[in-house]
């Protein structure tokens, strides 16, 4: 560091000497892919604010604070609280601890990264509230299609398959990423190979019965995962019933109760199960700003407060 320059200056003359020498040197394509090419989601050339330097062709040059400004909306500099950890989804975390770091000689990027590696203070809640998501819809298949409803039942019957990859995720101790690649996070979890399958007949059955039997295997499955992985109170899965009626599915309430007894933390014990922002948010438009899914997960705080 030059003792001349402060810190933002010398960010601001290394970088624009950087972003020389690469938009002297780097190549139109680069391994059949184009390296320069318009887009409106980079910092253009023409964006160089403190801490930030923009180009034409996707190199973007940040210090770590401005880089956080920038895609979480605030400095993680302290500890995290429960509200955090509900507050953001997990594809933003995921964009801090993935990918390859080459270089960290000042530690504040690696240290950033070991701070939001997992959450550990919420993962049972959100798996509680996981198991919640699965009872809410957990006779709807054959609801659906005994009424002659096949297209809701397999709507739905695809929406508790996603439901069930996250519960994967969640035991796996893996975060999901945004849409578009959370089928291919799925199949690196250890346990993809087995249940992989499952789900699969699940999407393809030709009727609602063998959705509903594809369904209570893939549930039983998590169940015996999560005793197998050591899931703190986890319980053997148990057939559930609904009025009588002749629907067939594990009994999801009584395993995310069981789960929640474990949470140490009484305030977030006591949590309704709507879970984390990404459990109960489906707008990638919302999950992709953090000021709006802290919005909605601070609103249902404040709205669980006035109810007491």
């Amino acid at each position: 560091m030059r003792a001349d320059l402060s810190p933002e200056a010398e960010f601001s003359e290394t970088a624009r000497e950087i972003m020389r020498i690469l938009d002297l040197s780097l190549p139109d394509r680069f391994d059949g892919w184009s390296v320069r090419y318009p887009t409106n989601v980079r910092p253009s050339a023409a964006d160089a604010r403190e801490g930030l330097l923009g180009s034409e062709h996707g190199v973007e040059l940040y210090t770590l604070s401005a880089w956080c400004d920038r895609f979480l909306g605030r400095q993680f500099t302290a500890d995290i609280t429960t509200h955090d950890w509900l507050s953001y989804p997990e594809q933003l975390f995921l964009t801090v601890t993935a990918g390859a770091v080459f270089r960290d000689e000042i530690g504040e990027l690696s240290a950033l990264r070991d701070r939001l590696c997992y959450f550990p203070p919420v993962w049972l809640y959100k798996l509680a509230a996981q198991w919640g998501r699965v009872a809410e819809e957990r006779a709807y298949i054959g609801r659906t299609g005994d009424a002659g409803d096949e297209i809701g039942s397999r709507v739905i019957a695809a929406r508790m398959v996603g439901n069930i990859m996250r519960l994967a995720m969640l035991v796996e101790r893996r975060y999901a990423p945004y849409p578009k690649w959370f089928g291919a996070a799925f199949a690196r979890l250890p346990c993809a190979p087995e249940l992989r399958e499952t789900l699969e007949q699940i999407l393809s059955a030709p009727d609602w019965p063998k959705r509903e039997a594809g369904l209570f295997d893939a549930c039983w499955f998590i169940a015996e995962l999560q005793m197998a992985r050591g899931v703190p109170c986890a319980i053997a899965p148990s057939v559930g019933s609904l009025h009588n009626r002749p629907f067939r599915f594990v009994d999801s309430l009584q395993i995310g109760n069981a789960l929640r007894s474990a949470i140490a933390d009484d305030e977030l014990r006591e949590l309704p199960e709507f879970g984390a922002a990404d459990q109960f948010i489906s707008s990638n438009f919302v999950l992709a700003v953090p000021k709006f899914s802290r919005a909605a997960v601070t609103a249902l705080l404040d709205l669980k407060a006035e109810l007491k």
